[in-house]
């Protein structure tokens, strides 16, 4: 992940290399200064025990200092221009990598846009993927000074005494190991706030955008949701930042720990004549500046915690199959014909959802999608209802490909309703004509007694015309899923998709729906999805599905006959 996160700056590499460059050349006149202030106290020492100071003396000691303070004021120069390049070439590869995302996100299927609420996608586009960039060659450019810091303080060090500087040296793989141990605890409240951050503006979007529809239906405006999604955001900030400062405590704990040891070492070397008076200083500094940059660690374990945090969400969007859409050139006006799945398989990251799936559905006949939870039949509504593409195979419609044929021509001929009723406030007819329009209440009436809802919408309060909505105890969840099956069916679409749109009502009722389904508009495509393989007996072709695979296919009878996987899951053996 993290050579992947360093990939997209690959345009800017040679820059950087001569970024890195200047920097280093900095850093190393940066390490040479302890040395030449060690020589103007070398000389200062020598003239004050030789009886006095001569003209001589002072100006190599103001040159040696003079030249000390240049080469402070030329690396801070070189620092300077260096993060100035670096964050402008952060700001170009920010900015190209969101238009790049957005590009994805015009091609994904809709069903993988579908997996987020309103404002996931916004939030991860706007605000990870620049979270996951952010820095990200500044610490580089900062580990690249730093090494070659190490080294030339590191001779200069062992140049001076070899045992302090060994002491000095052996900081920089404990501060090493104590980072990885700390990350390795703290990494999860990284990836947790980044959740919670997601889940609080997802719920502050939808809540802002959609206010005057919740407005104008009169739904739920309890606080207690906003309230808990607070709570949980600042309990994973406050993880992180603890974590962030932990950090921080850690890394200052060892320097100051490892400083204060080398001087004592300091000290008992002096004392022992091990070290002469005038390098104490000059060791002090070199063993100071090196400590202060094992910084870097600590450094380098924030951003690379919170970019791997970050990374997984932007990664998923640009790993997704892309949609085919700009390939509909083909406008319909009725579907027609068979409509047959052709070696159909469907990939998600690592795991296969569909897996070589073929099958012919007649015109106009019933066809049943069954199988235990998982077994793939919901995935192959999703593929037949255009709502994503296969990642092999072809979906065809009287010999045309699915992904040919323009979306909005299709969606006008076909009807799908699924276990998750749409109903919204309105009177129960307004609900049942939702995008029809206009129908003759004997249809409407005509629809709904055939498929049995009408007896309890006639017991409701003002019947047709009772108001309803989607947080009222008034009508069940079973009811609210008659309603929506009456909605598709009064459509009259040529492909109809039952996705167990009845789950929630008891099987008698299922099977007299599905059964009266089945006898109308001979025309008309019909494909039932269920658990319930006896609502489904009639059906001119049953399909059981498990593990992404077709197992069995045939009629009732047929599938019975064999005495196999059908034959167990329906008699209970």
């Amino acid at each position: 992940m993290i050579k992947r996160v360093f990939s997209i700056f690959t345009e800017f590499k040679w820059r950087m290399a001569m970024v890195i460059a200047i920097g280093i050349a900095g850093i190393i006149l940066f390490s040479l200064t302890p040395t030449y202030l060690n020589h103007a106290l070398g000389r200062l020492e020598d003239a004050i025990f030789s009886g006095g100071t001569t003209n001589a003396d002072i100006t190599f000691i103001f040159q040696m200092v003079g030249i000390f303070l240049g080469l402070i004021l030329i690396n801070e120069i070189f620092a300077v221009i260096c993060a100035f390049l670096i964050l402008d070439y952060e700001k170009k590869g920010i900015q190209q990598y969101q238009i790049n995302v957005k590009r994805k996100l015009d091609v994904v299927p809709i069903r993988f846009l579908e997996k987020y609420d309103t404002g996931d996608l916004s939030r991860i586009v706007c605000y990870n993927t620049p979270d996951m960039l952010r820095n990200v060659l500044l610490v580089t450019y900062q580990i690249a000074r730093a090494s070659f810091f190490f080294i030339t303080t590191s001779i200069a060090m062992f140049g001076i005494n070899w045992i302090l500087a060994l002491v000095v040296i052996g900081s920089l793989p404990i501060a090493y190991l104590t980072a990885r141990f700390v990350s390795s605890k703290t990494q999860k409240h990284f990836r947790h706030q980044n959740l919670t951050n997601t889940y609080l503006n997802t719920f502050l979007d939808r809540r802002v955008s959609m206010h005057g529809f919740y407005r104008e239906h009169g739904l739920d405006t309890d606080s207690t949701e906003f309230n808990k999604k607070i709570e949980d955001h600042r309990y994973a900030t406050t993880r992180e930042l603890t974590a962030v400062a932990f950090n921080t405590i850690y890394i200052t704990f060892i320097r100051n720990f490892m400083f204060l040891l080398i001087t004592v070492l300091c000290c008992v070397l002096f004392l022992n004549g091990m070290i002469s008076i005038v390098a104490l200083p000059t060791f002090l500094l070199f063993s100071q500046r090196f400590l202060d940059n094992i910084v870097v660690v600590t450094t380098a374990t924030n951003i690379l915690q919170l970019m791997e945090a970050r990374a997984k969400y932007i990664f998923k969007i640009l790993d997704t199959s892309e949609d085919i859409t700009q390939h509909e050139h083909i406008e319909i006006n009725k579907i027609k014909g068979d409509i047959e799945f052709k070696k159909v398989t469907l990939q998600e990251d690592d795991n296969i959802l569909l897996n070589n799936v073929s099958f012919k559905i007649p015109h106009g006949g019933s066809v049943a999608i069954v199988g235990p939870t998982g077994s793939g039949k919901h995935r192959v509504v999703e593929l037949l209802s255009k709502m994503g593409n296969p990642t092999h195979g072809t979906i065809t419609i009287d010999g045309v490909n699915l992904s040919e044929i323009k979306s909005s021509s299709f969606y006008r001929r076909m009807g799908v309703a699924s276990d998750r009723p749409f109903i919204f406030k309105g009177t129960v007819a307004d609900n049942i004509l939702y995008g029809i329009g206009r129908a003759l209440p004997e249809r409407v009436m005509g629809t709904t007694k055939r498929l049995g809802s009408h007896g309890f919408i006639e017991q409701l309060p003002r019947g047709y015309d009772t108001e309803i909505n989607s947080n009222t105890n008034l009508i069940s969840i079973s009811q609210k899923q008659a309603i929506n099956v009456a909605r598709t069916v009064l459509q009259s679409p040529d492909l109809v998709i039952i996705d167990s749109a009845l789950s929630m009502a008891d099987n008698m009722i299922e099977r007299q729906v599905f059964d009266e389904i089945m006898k109308s508009n001979k025309n008309q495509t019909k494909v039932f999805v269920t658990g319930r393989l006896g609502s489904v007996q009639n059906c001119d072709l049953i399909i059981y599905m498990e593990n992404g695979k077709i197992r069995e296919k045939g009629t009732h009878k047929e599938l019975m006959t064999k005495k196999g996987k059908y034959f167990k899951s329906f008699t209970g053996t």
